[in-house]
């Protein structure tokens, strides 16, 4: 019974190391934790829209939780045959057979952790191979947590620099009456085109920033999408300099791959009208109508 509780946890260890590789050096595939658990907070959390926000953070801290939780359980139970016969306490002595489960478990957390008090210690071959093996896992995991979280801000900022810039876009359009379009410069349309592509790329390598939602909708891409579309119809007009219209064909090549990537990894509308697909990610991410005249009142658009 209890070879078969270090076999459990030896498939526990497995799967989650398993886990860790989908989520932290293979996100563009599918069936990651986070790809199952990303998706149902934001939904819970969707019906109480001011803690919208919180849903992300919260899926991150979740996701560590889970891994460092099931690590600690699944060495623990590699541990549990062999305590405490393959133990000593920091006195030398065997410990106690009493609470065999919980001392199993606050050992293989201690080790994890890289802690490592020395009230107890492994003392056969198996488990001081296991508590080394425990330690070195703890220690790369806790490593490659901090990175992904350090590289996953940068990512957002991207995301609500495309943002801002455009509404920045829209406001100077409303304040001077003049189309982005119209002004001649292929320079700022390319810059749009290179943050779409770069808000893709941060989306494929870090999807879980997809459920960082703000309450602002003026922070938010989804509400300027619509924006960047127009950008890029205007500026492929029959009439216009070519320089202004190839760069206004690449920003609506980079909206278009922008929308499959939406649909095809959050939204599953399987529509053809990216324009649709643009809509169910701003309703998604609570931002309707109403979000959208608030941002043109607010940015001093006042076009249809």
């Amino acid at each position: 019974m209890e070879l078969a509780c270090a076999a459990l946890g030896a498939v526990i260890i497995a799967g989650i190391l398993w886990e860790v590789f989908e989520d932290l050096f293979h996100p563009a595939g599918t069936g990651a934790l986070s790809d199952w658990l990303g998706p149902h907070l934001f939904r819970a959390m969707k019906l109480h829209p001011p803690l919208l926000p919180v849903a992300g953070p919260l899926a991150v801290v979740t996701v560590i939780g889970t891994w460092v939780a099931s690590l600690v359980v699944g060495f623990g139970l590699v541990y549990l045959p062999w305590y405490p016969a393959a133990f000593r306490t920091s006195t030398g002595t065997v410990p106690s057979d009493v609470s065999r489960v919980a001392s199993s478990l606050y050992f293989s957390f201690e080790t994890l952790i890289t802690l490592g008090y020395g009230d107890l210690v492994p003392h056969s071959t198996m488990t001081r191979l296991a508590s080394t093996l425990e330690a070195l896992v703890g220690f790369g995991l806790l490593t490659a947590s901090v990175s992904s979280i350090v590289l996953l801000y940068p990512a957002l900022s991207r995301m609500r620099l495309l943002a801002r810039g455009t509404e920045h876009l829209v406001g100077a359009e409303g304040a001077t009456g003049a189309a982005v379009a119209d002004s001649g410069s292929d320079v700022v349309l390319n810059a749009l085109a290179r943050d779409v592509t770069q808000a893709r790329i941060d989306l494929v390598h870090f999807p879980i920033v997809y459920f960082f939602a703000t309450n602002d909708p003026k922070a938010s891409v989804a509400t300027w999408l619509r924006h960047l579309v127009r950008f890029a119809s205007e500026a492929q007009s029959p009439g216009r300099p070519n320089h202004v219209r190839v760069a206004g064909g690449a920003l609506d090549k980079a909206l278009t791959d922008f929308a499959e990537l939406l649909d095809e990894r959050y939204l599953h509308t399987r529509s053809d009208s990216r324009e649709r697909i643009f809509d169910v990610f701003a309703r998604d991410h609570l931002l309707g109508e109403a979000s959208h005249a608030r941002a043109r009142i607010g940015s001093g658009d006042t076009c249809p």
